[in-house]
């Protein structure tokens, strides 16, 4: 007679398509791995790995290491009011101990990624079965939105990982009857909406998953759990916002200026982006799983159509406001799920195969829709490099246009141009900054009479840098 198979390599076996799924995600993330900070949303990873840069030789600095700086618009590094620096830490401790490179990360926020399609498995596995978390984490592993932004240095990855842990490991607290260890996942969301002010949005929906329908017993632990995760973000975005000046006050800004008095709401673009972020496919599943939930009696469901709801009042109120791709991050693994739960309401065969089909779509419609977000021009690092190489550490820059890549390439301070400042001329303004040397951004927005201005006034020593003293 054979033997028969041992629960551990029972469970050796179950986990084999997790690890296909986790493979297949890291080589997806791998693409453009080597690039530099230049590509789809430079702005924000240079900025991330610049708040790096100034953290290094002070990182026991406490607590105002914890103040993030960005090199512009000042002669030095300016405080300014963004999200708890996470990541910007992390990465002056990796260059501390193993050297200055982008790919670092790069490789922590694909890590970061990895860890969160394993958090998505977990919390699929644990609300349906285990069928649905596999097919939960191979949708967010292939969506456009989740492989891009799960390889840019930016505090997404980050932010998406510790919120997608903080739900699973309240559902599980929830579903084994614990009476401790709620203060260690109250903690994971903290660190979470610390990381990202939008994740303050699963607060909600972590509170159903862990104590709906509330029983006497759970009364004084939802109040610890409620207490340590929203004191942190409170405390720390109030000694930030009161540390820097208004004009740097990034966070409230965006809430103030362009949420809460938004009247130009970009529906178009906002559409345009969920279709290429998510895919048609991915939102045609999504919607037969929330149709599922709703004639299903799953634990969950109220939780994921809470979560739904709140999903939908943040795409309307944020995104189509901000119609920036990134601002979808959070809705992803929402949609995932759903979509998993879609897909599981098929027998198991046909419906595994009709999966395997599906994602092999889904993954065509997604190199298709990347390929230009991984494109950046090289005249950065041309014109960074010769200014790092060729003037003093103290030089002051002056970019002709917002884009501030080059400040970090070349290590340099300075100021930025736009268009109309003050109804006075772009050139008119430049008179005014105290900076060495003008730089010529590829592509700028100035007009030609700004350029033969310049031309006339300032000679060019480097590539399109004109010197300014």
């Amino acid at each position: 007679m054979g033997r028969g198979i041992s629960p551990a390599e029972s469970n050796v076996k179950r986990y084999i398509p997790l690890a296909l799924i986790l493979s297949i995600a890291l080589l997806l993330r791998l693409r453009g791995i080597a690039n530099p900070l230049l590509d789809d949303q430079a702005w924000r990873q240079a900025d991330t790995a610049s708040m790096a840069t100034h953290m290094m030789g002070h990182l026991l600095d406490f607590p105002n290491v914890f103040l993030p700086k960005l090199n512009y618009d000042g002669v030095i590094p300016q405080n300014v009011e963004l999200e708890f620096p996470f990541l910007p830490y992390l990465l002056a401790w990796t260059w501390t101990i193993l050297g200055w490179s982008d790919l670092w990360g790069r490789l922590w926020s694909v890590t970061l990624s990895l860890v969160t399609i394993v958090g998505i498995y977990d919390l699929g596995r644990n609300m349906f079965n285990h069928r649905a978390g596999l097919f939960a984490a191979a949708i967010y592993s292939i969506m456009p939105l989740s492989i891009y932004y799960g390889r840019v240095v930016m505090p997404e990855p980050m932010a998406q990982a510790w919120s997608i842990w903080a739900l699973a490991m309240a559902w599980r607290w929830r579903i084994k009857q614990e009476e401790k260890g709620i203060w260690k996942i109250a903690l994971l969301m903290a660190a979470a909406v610390l990381a990202k002010l939008p994740q303050l949005m699963l607060f909600p929906v972590a509170v159903l998953l862990g104590f709906w329908p509330l029983k006497n017993g759970r009364v004084r632990q939802l109040i610890q759990y409620s207490i340590i995760v929203l004191i942190p973000p409170i405390v720390y975005y109030l000694w930030v916002h009161y540390n820097v000046s208004s004009s740097s006050q990034f966070v409230s800004g965006i809430l103030t200026g362009q949420v809460a008095n938004s009247t130009n709401l970009d529906w178009k673009l906002l559409t345009r982006n969920i279709q290429r972020g998510f895919t048609v496919l991915v939102l045609v599943l999504s919607g037969g799983g929330l149709l599922r939930l709703f004639f299903s009696p799953s634990p969950v469901r109220f939780a994921l159509l809470t979560w739904g709801a709140i999903g939908s009042l943040y795409i309307g109120l944020v995104c189509a406001s901000i119609p920036l791709d990134y601002y979808l991050v959070p809705v992803l693994p929402l949609v995932a799920l759903l979509s998993a739960y879609a897909l599981d309401w098929m027998a198991s065969l046909p419906g595994t195969v009709l999966g395997i089909v599906i994602l092999v779509l889904i993954y065509k419609s997604s190199y298709a829709d990347l390929t230009p977000k991984y494109q950046w021009n090289q005249e950065y690092l041309t014109q960074a490099r010769w200014i790092k190489e060729h003037t003093p550490t103290s030089s002051i820059l002056v970019l002709s246009d917002p884009p501030p890549m080059t400040f970090y390439y070349a290590q340099r301070v300075g100021f930025r141009l736009i268009n109309k400042i003050n109804q006075e001329t772009p050139f008119k303004v430049l008179e005014k900054f105290p900076g060495d040397y003008l730089v010529h951004l590829p592509r700028s927005g100035q007009n030609e009479q700004f350029w033969k201005n310049v031309e006339e006034r300032y000679p060019e020593i480097g590539p399109g840098i004109f010197d300014l003293r």
